[in-house]
């Protein structure tokens, strides 16, 4: 039970309004009325059934499960079904496979009672499976129960991947402007190089001294 669901969707030794306390009582979505299960399985006829060692002690055994089986699913019938409190079927727990198919495949008269007193019995793995069908039938309420608040999350999610998309944008832009700066800068720094070396490169021709007024005076 703890291991397939959640907290709250079952309770061990519930109070039923009777003053009865069923070992676990699941509560299914939706419904008040809990289903009770049973797992006070009366082993000892079995365990004497498999020691006996002669006909009259397996007829002896046989005779206690089928007693001791059919008192305990009318306790179970008598106890725990309360109209408007309680499901219309009680789940009881058999501890074993191998006792389970024992049950089905010598004491059928037994498992027909359990059925018409809508006692169902159930094996560990068939447990499991009931519980995982139930562990689904809670999910899926519980999601529909959040169906407004997953798609408020989503709606938000989204604006948040636009903002998002928005920036990247944004941010594309200024490397792309940078990017451009970079390659004008450059292109300049290449223009000045290339004036630069014509400049050096420039062969300056010998000019005759201007004979300034006075020059020849001095001589």
């Amino acid at each position: 039970m703890r291991d397939g669901l959640p907290h709250g969707a079952y309770e061990f030794q519930a109070t039923l309004s009777s003053g009865t306390r069923p070992d676990c009582l699941i509560r299914l979505p939706n419904d008040e009325r809990g289903l009770v299960v049973d797992a006070k399985f009366p082993l000892e006829a079995f365990t004497a059934l498999k020691e006996a060692l002669s006909d009259e002690d397996r007829r002896s055994a046989g005779a206690r499960v089928r007693s001791d089986l059919g008192k305990h699913i009318k306790d179970i019938s008598e106890r725990y079904f309360l109209p408007g409190e309680t499901q219309d079927l009680a789940v009881m727990f058999v501890p074993s496979e191998s006792i389970y198919a024992d049950l089905n495949e010598h004491f059928d008269d037994i498992v027909q009672r359990a059925y018409r007193a809508r006692v169902i019995i159930v094996s560990p793995s068939l447990l499991m499976l009931a519980i995982q069908v139930m562990q689904s039938i809670v999910r899926d309420v519980k999601m529909r129960e959040q169906a407004h608040v997953i798609q408020k999350e989503v709606r938000v999610l989204l604006d948040d991947v636009g903002r998002l998309r928005d920036r990247v944008v944004k941010l594309e832009t200024h490397f792309r402007q940078a990017q451009d700066d970079v390659s004008g800068i450059a292109t300049s720094a290449d223009k000045i190089t290339k004036r630069g070396d014509r400049i050096i490169a420039l062969e300056f021709e010998d000019v005759p001294t201007a004979i300034l007024p006075g020059a020849r005076a001095a001589e």
